[in-house]
């Protein structure tokens, strides 16, 4: 059973909440499970072009034979730029300036960076469409997919798009790269599929302890849908923003997939970084281990640290 009390630096027998952290782009780790279960379901096939089910985020100057597929985004191989071009918002509303109108106007006016398929280029561009296509394949806006598909069935109590009161009260600062103090701003309804999603350490270690129930009936498609390697790095003409915590060797449904390095087992990871947090999950699922770790400073030498420190953990505790 996953820990039901986060416990830290308080008088024995008591507990505290759990903080609750910005997820950052390890939600799309989120996303990719949900395209998954979906898949699992027969709802929708990895295949699909986005354009089936969001007809208006076409890019008619590329599509001509390889539309963008659902697999390419969740693989962050669909030729898009890491951002939508867009002007910054205010400090505390820095994301109001990418909207639906801006990722039409960008994919009719521009070429793709690349045939999709053929490289990786990280970007959250392409996970706030995915997230945006499975919406409109379920029929239902995408944070409440994602509420009945995984928050509700693993029993994630801290794992929102909009904190409670309670829950905002815990909130961990972030801060800049000068140290000060970041708003926790909010990223609104479309950045819902790359980040955005707020969740505890108890939560991520009930989320990774399903995904490392590998053995289990329950869901076991939708695992293995989720934790399969759709493009190996050998394979591709370019990649690019994917090594920053680990060497990719391939692409999951946004998982960062490490093949197994001296006594290091085959790992899954995904980081991220969001308002002055960094953040990190991996797990070895042969393995049956997992971590996640967060700091709250936007210092890219501790951010580093920390991925490395995490697979290093895994390889110890878990050689293979």
């Amino acid at each position: 059973m996953p820990p039901r009390l986060c416990r830290g630096l308080v008088p024995p027998g008591q507990a505290r909440p759990c903080s609750t952290n910005r997820s950052a782009s390890p939600a799309k780790s989120f996303t990719g499970q949900v395209l998954a279960s979906l898949a699992a379901d027969g709802a929708v096939s990895l295949a699909d072009p986005l354009t089936k089910y969001a007809p208006e985020f076409i890019a008619p100057m590329s599509e001509g034979g390889r539309p963008i597929r659902l697999i390419d985004l969740a693989t962050h191989s669909a030729g898009l730029p890491r951002e939508v071009p867009h002007e910054p918002g205010p400090a505390d509303d820095p994301f109001v300036n990418i909207t639906p109108d801006a990722f039409m106007g960008w994919l009719k006016a521009n070429p793709l960076l690349f045939t999709p398929g053929t490289a990786i280029s990280y970007s959250n561009f392409g996970f706030d469409l995915l997230a945006a296509a499975l919406g409109r394949a379920a029929h239902e806006p995408y944070p409440d997919l994602l509420e009945a598909r995984v928050i509700r069935p693993l029993g994630l109590r801290d794992t929102t798009f909009a904190p409670s009161s309670e829950q905002a009260a815990h909130i961990m600062p972030g801060h800049d790269f000068d140290g000060s103090a970041l708003p926790n701003a909010k990223t609104g309804d479309v950045i819902v599929g790359s980040g955005g999603l707020y969740s505890s350490a108890r939560d991520l270690i009930a989320w990774l302890q399903w995904h490392l129930d590998r053995f289990s009936n329950d869901r076991a498609a939708e695992r293995l849908i989720d934790h399969a390697a759709y493009l190996w790095r050998n394979g591709l003409n370019a990649v690019f923003g994917m090594d920053e915590s680990g060497h990719m060797d391939a692409m999951g449904l946004a998982w960062v997939i490490m093949e197994p390095e001296g006594d290091r087992p085959l790992i899954l990871q995904k980081a991220g970084g969001l308002q002055g947090v960094f953040s990190y999950v991996a797990f070895a699922p042969s393995r049956g281990i997992g971590v996640c770790a967060a700091i709250n400073a936007f210092d890219i030498a501790a951010g580093l640290a920390m991925a490395k420190t995490a697979n290093d953990l895994i390889a110890e505790l878990a050689p293979r």
